[in-house]
């Protein structure tokens, strides 16, 4: 049952539809949605479903199936290779925003996305830490800071922000992807970069 719920936790919570959740965050707080027409907003959703979770979706996929072909896996660095990958499709995502009439507090989304990859896929060289904890650090970065900004404080969306987090590092642990080092540092890679993006853009 513990494995079960830990998967459960692991799909819900997965690093590719974290973008897609932080997206329909900043919508929540109305902060520039006032001034955007509904087909702006669709763009922005369909831009961040498509290049930060369906073509990285494709690209994971594409590994695997060529990954088969290699008979020394240790010389196919497919984890760094992913994010580097998935870092690139976030800035193509960033470059296609950049050309609408958009605030900045939207770009920054991939922006602060792609340097959250870049430095995930620099330290999977040499340990593998864990990218959905990344990405549970990254939303509370980002409703931490735009609490900050509003001077709005919600503790119950903050808890459970908290909560989402806590249980994501349990299904790691659960599942035996990650130690708590790997854990505790990817929470931490993703909050600082989102809450000082966030906070002083």
């Amino acid at each position: 049952m513990e494995k079960i719920l830990a998967r459960i936790v692991q799909v819900l919570f997965h690093p590719l539809l974290i973008s897609t959740i932080g997206m329909l965050i900043l919508f929540r707080t109305n902060l520039y949605v006032a001034f955007m027409s509904v087909e702006i907003r669709q763009i922005v959703m369909l831009t961040t479903l498509v290049s930060t979770c369906f073509i990285p979706l494709v690209f994971i996929i594409s590994v695997g199936i060529i990954k088969k072909h290699f008979n020394d896996k240790g010389m196919f660095p497919e984890l760094t290779m992913i994010y580097i990958f998935t870092a690139i499709s976030y800035y193509l995502g960033y470059y296609f925003l950049s050309k609408m009439p958009l605030s900045g507090f939207f770009k920054a989304v991939f922006l602060a996305g792609t340097l959250v990859l870049i430095t995930l896929s620099l330290i999977s060289l040499r340990w593998n830490i864990s990218s959905h904890m990344a990405g549970m650090g990254a939303i509370a970065g980002v409703s931490i800071a735009i609490m900050l900004r509003l001077g709005v404080f919600n503790p119950f969306f903050l808890t459970a922000v908290l909560i989402a987090g806590g249980l994501t590092g349990f299904s790691q642990l659960a599942l035996e992807k990650n130690n708590p080092a790997q854990i505790f540092a990817g929470y931490m890679i993703g909050f600082g970069i989102l809450f000082l993006v966030f906070r002083y853009i």
